[in-house]
């Protein structure tokens, strides 16, 4: 993309009010007559259609809406034609960067220059989430090569048409000092009745790891706490891991699970538990190809990855295979 030294759309106003606020209040009106978008924008004004663009600053990579240094220079002279009596703004005052440049568009009204500004700020927000996936691939990348943690996968299965009901939960357990897996299944059996298989294929009895349990879900959580707190006990803490987390937390903190914590007091919150960190695989996948944008499902991205799978959506074997991506994206020894 091209290139260019441009100056920032709220820089230069910015600096140009503070200039021409130092005067008297006749001087402050003018220049909010100047910017007043019904004057700004006006037919017969010289600024209306004024060539901006969206560029994003190679120092800092955030987005914003520039324009050229000329562009600058004949704005400065503009504004100083519509407010002779003071002296004019020097131009030295501000320097111009390199801004790679995204987009050129012509302003023509406010509401063009008020999209721009938009467009940019969810460029910036994107550009947010990108960088934060990237810090989660390579945390994922040193502990995972670290030899020294312990990942618990964990998956939730509910039913399809009420998903305030939980069917299934499954865990996995990956120990990276021995590299083994140990793998947990349970069956809510207070649902017995309900199966899934209208939107979601229903293989809660095909667990490929172990033994399904059936008994209530208080029960299996706190199972789940058991092997969590084993993992606090010998290191200190565990590594969660998901693909869509988010999701199975949530069925969590509705349930009032308890997270076991580093200071023998269990919290509901999970980032207050004793959590190392909370690894996201489908966040990791898109940040290995750059495009966080609509990551592919489970099975999916593990068939992009050519491993194969068998009885997906039962919780036990979804936890699993989660660990089996997340040691494909980020292992360098381990091979799948």
């Amino acid at each position: 993309m091209e290139k260019e030294y441009c100056l920032g759309w709220h820089l230069v106003y910015d600096a140009l009010k503070n200039y021409y606020y130092k005067f008297d209040e006749t001087v402050r009106n003018a220049f909010n007559q100047f910017y007043d978008p019904i004057h700004f924008f006006a037919p017969d004004s010289l600024t209306v259609g004024i060539p901006l663009s969206i560029g994003a600053c190679l120092s800092s990579g955030k987005y914003e809406v520039v324009m050229a240094r000329h562009i600058y220079e004949q704005l400065v002279d503009f504004i100083h034609k519509e407010i002779p009596q003071v002296p004019e703004f020097e131009l030295e005052v501000l320097t111009p960067v390199q801004y790679e440049i995204i987009e050129r568009f012509e302003t023509f009204t406010s509401n063009i220059l008020s999209k721009y500004h938009q467009k940019a700020k969810k460029k910036n927000k994107q550009l947010g989430r990108f960088r934060e996936a990237k810090k989660e691939e390579e945390l994922a990348k040193k502990l995972v090569n670290s030899s020294n943690y312990i990942f618990v996968s964990i998956d939730i299965e509910a039913y399809e048409k009420d998903h305030s009901i939980l069917l299934e939960i499954g865990w996995s357990i990956y120990d990276a000092s021995t590299k083994k897996f140990m793998d947990q299944h349970y069956i809510n059996d207070q649902y017995r009745h309900l199966v899934n298989g209208q939107f979601v294929e229903d293989q809660k009895e095909k667990f490929n790891y172990g033994t399904s349990v059936w008994c209530s879900l208080k029960q299996a959580l706190i199972e789940l706490k058991k092997d969590l707190e084993w993992a606090v006990k010998r290191d200190g803490g565990f590594v969660l891991v998901g693909h869509g987390l988010d999701s199975d937390l949530k069925y969590l903190a509705k349930q009032g699970f308890l997270w076991p914590s580093k200071h023998n007091v269990d919290t509901h919150n999970v980032e207050d538990s004793a959590k190392v960190a909370i690894l996201n695989t489908d966040t990791i996948y898109g940040s290995s190809i750059n495009d966080l944008h609509n990551p592919p499902s489970l099975g999916k991205t593990l068939a992009l990855f050519n491993i194969e799978t068998w009885n997906l959506h039962n919780a036990g074997n979804d936890a699993h295979y989660t660990l089996l991506l997340l040691l494909k994206l980020v292992s360098d020894s381990i091979t799948i």
